[in-house]
């Protein structure tokens, strides 16, 4: 389990500022510790997260493999014959589009 910590967000909202460790507020932090076992059990949502990341992780791993596409479509096709070319005869280019072929 992690340590604790605590912060005073009033007057350190950045979190720089660990108070955890403070003897000032360790009524505080045993208020918190004890509000949250009655609340949370807080070794089965550690199980928890540790098993989804562990899962997640395993996806990425396997998504990882091979070529990367995105999600969304696109026909792969080759530049060169996407648009007319001066290169290309006219009648060639139309006869291509003529169905059924």
């Amino acid at each position: 389990m992690d340590q604790s910590q605590l912060f005073n967000l009033t007057t350190d909202p950045s979190e720089l500022e660990d108070i955890a460790t403070s003897p000032k507020h360790a009524s505080d932090l045993n208020y918190f510790k004890a509000m949250a076992e009655d609340r949370w059990d807080l070794d089965l949502f550690d199980a928890q997260v540790r098993e989804s990341q562990a899962r997640r992780w395993i996806v990425y791993e396997a998504l990882r493999q091979g070529d990367y596409y995105p999600w969304d479509f696109q026909p792969l096709q080759q530049a060169s014959e996407r648009y007319m070319r001066n290169h290309m005869d006219l009648n060639v280019v139309e006869e291509r589009q003529r169905a059924p072929r």
